[in-house]
């Protein structure tokens, strides 16, 4: 949520206290004399946030330049005080349109991602324990999508499930960034020389996709009309250009390679994890963000 030349923010917040998310972590807030609005980035939480941090990224390009985007920390200790979940949750460099991998934008997004990467690095050593839940989540604007039908000789639009089940090359670059195993640079075209090899590698799981078995759509999704004809499924938040894009751009990421060595025997489980569309019927808007929600749920044994 931005908060720029409004009080969104902070009726966001006093609304949720009322619900019992008394605990809260922000983006920095941005001034007209800072040349830049904030990288809309918020942790609600019922349980208390014993640590937090953040970083922001290298400024984007094009009308990106303009948010600060970056990443958010919040360590949140459980209701018996003797575990974390560590959680992470990111707004990066956007594209707008069709996407092809050696555009200046997604280099801009996966430098991005390796500073998130080094984040990581810098955060977990310090704060996170054996066993504890680690989870990295919002919006990456990576579209791990492949576009390509499956079979297009009866189907002549999209489908969400058969036409989503392969990860496109920039879904599959994201991982290899955020976890530090790095990329070819040639990806990124004959000129590029960046890897963004990191020094640690993190076994990170793409959630929804493991548990779904297919990229779900969380943005510019698409509706069928009865005699076949493709129609947007919001048009008030989303641009034309973006309305019809069926892109898979918002993540569950999750990390806890040695859950069975907390130091009270307390096991952190993902136990359901899915997209939340948000429709709003009746309202002058079809759903509250241009965004499909992601959501997931943890259980401590």
């Amino acid at each position: 949520m931005f908060e720029f030349a409004s009080s969104r923010r902070s009726r966001l917040f006093a609304a949720a206290e009322k619900l019992g998310f008394k605990f809260y972590v922000a983006s920095q807030r941005q001034y007209p004399w800072n040349l830049a609005i904030d990288g809309g980035l918020v942790v609600l939480s019922r349980y208390p946030i014993v640590e937090s941090d953040s970083f922001e990224y290298q400024r984007g390009i094009g009308p990106d330049w303009m948010a600060k985007k970056g990443v958010l920390y919040a360590k949140i200790a459980m209701a018996d005080g003797d575990t974390h979940v560590h959680l992470f949750t990111t707004h990066t460099q956007a594209s707008y349109g069709e996407v092809v991998i050696t555009q200046p934008d997604v280099k801009r997004r996966l430098s991005q991602l390796f500073e998130f990467h080094n984040f990581l690095e810098r955060i977990l050593p310090k704060h996170r324990a054996a066993g504890e839940a680690v989870v990295l989540t919002g919006d990456f604007n990576v579209d791990s999508r492949d576009h390509v039908l499956r079979d297009p000789t009866k189907v002549k639009y999209e489908r969400e499930v058969e036409d989503g089940v392969e990860t496109s090359d920039e879904g599959k670059a994201m991982m290899a960034v955020l976890e530090g195993r790095g990329i070819d640079p040639k990806v990124l075209g004959p000129d590029n020389t960046d890897e963004f090899r990191g020094k640690t590698i993190y076994a990170l799981h793409d959630a929804l996709k493991e548990r779904l078995g297919y990229h779900p759509v969380t943005f510019g999704n698409i509706v069928v009309a009865k005699d076949g004809n493709v129609l947007p499924r919001e048009t008030v938040l989303t641009t034309r250009l973006d309305s019809t894009v069926m892109h898979s751009i918002d993540y569950v990421l999750w990390y806890n390679p040695d859950s069975k060595e907390h130091k009270s025997s307390i096991v952190a489980e993902l136990v359901n994890v899915g997209v939340v569309p948000n429709f709003t019927p009746d309202r002058e808007f079809t759903q509250i963000s241009d965004h499909y929600g992601v959501a997931a749920e943890i259980a401590f044994n």
